[in-house]
């Protein structure tokens, strides 16, 4: 098992289709590569944490080098992993009010300066969102 995550700088528009097919394909994809993990969009920026095969990453990841979606892929951090942390695979958007990563380093630019930060500190962030998330649409599958 293997782990990274990566920063790159989106090129769509915050609210726009395409987050709805990057999620889609990455369901699809990810399930028959036994990858998981969280794609959280902040600002003008992508923040995405993997888990699974370490080939299967790193084929993704030579896919997303050529995905429009986004440019200038950093990775932050990456190794190997005995547990997966996210079982499953998720997208989150920070909208205005939420708590996002330039909050949890106290960061004011556009750019995610996030390069420094302790990997722990920003796989714990999107895990934590992550789980947010699941709670949020489950309350709102009960309300049918």
């Amino acid at each position: 098992m293997y782990y990274l995550i990566y920063q790159s700088s989106a090129l769509i528009p915050r609210n726009s289709s395409e987050h709805d097919a990057i999620l889609i394909a990455s369901y699809r994809c990810n399930k028959r590569d036994d990858i998981t993990g969280f794609l959280h969009r902040e600002q003008d920026n992508f923040v995405q944490y993997l888990e699974g095969p370490q080939d299967k990453i790193q084929d993704l990841m030579l896919r997303l080098e050529k995905d429009w979606r986004h440019k200038d892929i950093e990775v932050l951090d990456e190794g190997p992993l005995t547990t997966r942390r996210l079982p499953d695979w998720q997208m989150g958007m920070v909208e205005q009010g939420t708590f996002a990563i330039s909050d949890l380093l106290e960061i004011q630019d556009t750019k995610l300066a996030i390069k420094s930060a302790d990997p722990f500190d920003l796989v714990v962030f999107m895990v934590a969102n992550a789980g947010l998330l699941r709670q949020i649409f489950e309350v709102e599958e009960k309300k049918g």
